[in-house]
Parts: structure tokens; sequence; C-alpha cells
């Protein structure tokens, strides 16, 4: 018998052993305690788990469990905590049964989401400011500007459901790939006008510029100046996720600085 149930930290601890997945420990942990999780318990323990963070899910379901309805389960629990009146989730195309699974449950693709990278070369060019604009790297002070400047930025993205301050800051300054050193922030007459948010791992988790200061380099001149970071503390590999909805098309960005693309997820969504 296998019981579906609300997850608490133990639960979500436990799943984060069991499933692998592209997330440290303390996001995991994070997506549970600000979102709204259930766990799939049989006698053997966790067997599944799912999370709705806003408006967006994940679950999961050890390969083994499958196709015993415990994914359905999940899914509908899922659904009743939804607080948006809608649900997306992301599925890989390496995982075609991922895709069926949601459709026969009255999902439909709207869009996909590339995971893109580039192996850095020995010395990535020095990147090249416009005039007038300084960079430096984030004090904790910075957060709040920091946070207006991303809901800024992506406010013109579909759908976007910006995080509370409070939840920001725990989920990105408590986490323990952020390292404020390998945060710049770019800045025009005291301004804050761009900025790029790096895991230090070598994974850029936001480049936003303020939509009143765009198509003058700051993108491109963040990134190199993240590339050259990284390469100075010996990573030679940068990764991203960008999608076929941002309205900017930072995609071309990307590929502009040499990164490719090395997987394909289709977000599926369905209007509770």
């Amino acid at each position: 018998m296998v019981e579906i149930r609300p997850a608490g930290p133990e639960e979500a601890a436990a799943a984060y052993e069991l499933f692998e997945v592209e997330l440290t420990a303390t996001m995991f942990a994070g997506l549970f305690e600000l979102g709204s999780g259930h766990v799939a318990v049989s006698d053997a323990g966790v067997v599944g788990a799912g999370v709705v963070n806003r408006d967006v899910g994940r679950l999961w379901v050890v390969s083994g469990e499958r196709r015993k309805g415990i994914g359905s389960r999940l899914l509908a629990a899922l659904e009743g905590d939804a607080r948006h009146g809608v649900l997306r989730f992301a599925a890989a195309t390496t995982e075609p049964s991922a895709a069926r699974f949601l459709e026969a449950r009255g999902y439909r693709k709207t869009s996909e989401i590339w995971l893109m990278g580039v192996d850095l070369a020995a010395d990535p060019p020095a990147p090249a400011w416009p005039e007038g604009v300084s960079v430096r790297t984030f004090r904790e002070k910075d957060a709040r500007p920091v946070k207006a400047l991303l809901d800024e930025a992506y406010g013109a993205e579909p759908d976007y459901a910006p995080l509370e301050f409070e939840a920001w800051r725990t989920f990105m300054l408590g986490d323990e790939s952020y390292d404020p050193s390998a945060w710049f922030l770019a800045e025009r007459d005291g301004e804050l006008v761009a900025a790029v948010l790096t895991w230090k791992e070598g994974y850029v988790k936001d480049l936003v510029v303020s939509p009143r200061h765009r198509r003058l380099g700051l993108g491109k001149a963040l990134m190199l100046q993240a590339f050259r970071e990284f390469r100075g503390r010996g990573i030679e590999r940068v990764t991203l996720k960008t999608d076929s909805g941002n309205p900017t098309q930072a995609v071309r960005l990307y590929e502009h600085l040499g990164m490719t693309t090395e997987r394909t997820d289709e977000v599926f969504e369905k209007r509770l």
C-alpha cells in the first residue's frame, strides 16, 4: 500500500537522497520549504515525491514503482495545491515517457528549455563596458536592489510569479553554491542596471539587464566577466538554462559566446 502525504523536512531529505536531480541539497529543500510538497511512501520508504512552487511542478517516482498509479496520485495532489490557476512541468526529451504521461493528463506543450554549455578558452576575452558603466561584486546590502532588478527584467515574461523578497533571499544567499565574489553588478551613475548571478561551480543562474539599458552590450560584458572569473578559478566549463519563451531571445547572445545546446526540456502546462 502506497500512501500520499504532505512532505516535511525529513521526507524531503529522504527524497533528495533517492532521486537524481540537478539541484543541491539546499535548493531541493528550499523547493519544499517555499512550496507545497508531497511524498509517496510504502513499507520500503519513500518511493515518489512531488512539489509545486508557485506555478511550477516537479515530480519523481523511483523506476521500479512506475506504472502503478503513483505518479498520477502525486500529480493530483500537486494540482490541488496550485495557487495560480496553472501548473507547468519540464519534461526532458531524453525521457519521452514523461511527455506522454503529462499529455495523457491534459497537459499541452507550450515552450522549450535549453541547457547550454561552453568550454572556456584558456584566456576568455576581456569584457568591453559601455561608457559610464562600472562593475563590482555583490554585497549583502545589494539584495533588495538586485531583487528589484530581477523583477523588472523578468516582468515581461508571461506568467512571471516573483518570490517574496525574504523567500528569494533565503533561497539564493542561503545555498551552498552561493558566492558573492562570483556575482557581478553593473552600475551607471550609481544605478544598478544589470547583473549576472552565478553558482560557484560554473552555472549562470540569472543574467538580467534593465529594459531601460538594453542593446548596449551589458549582457555580453557580464557573461565575459563571469567566464574570466570562472577560468581564473580553474573551472573549464560554464552552463546555463534559457527558454524559447524568453522575450529578449537571450539564446542569440549565448550562441554568439560559443554556447551550444546540450539538452532540451519540453514545458507542458495545464490551466486548472
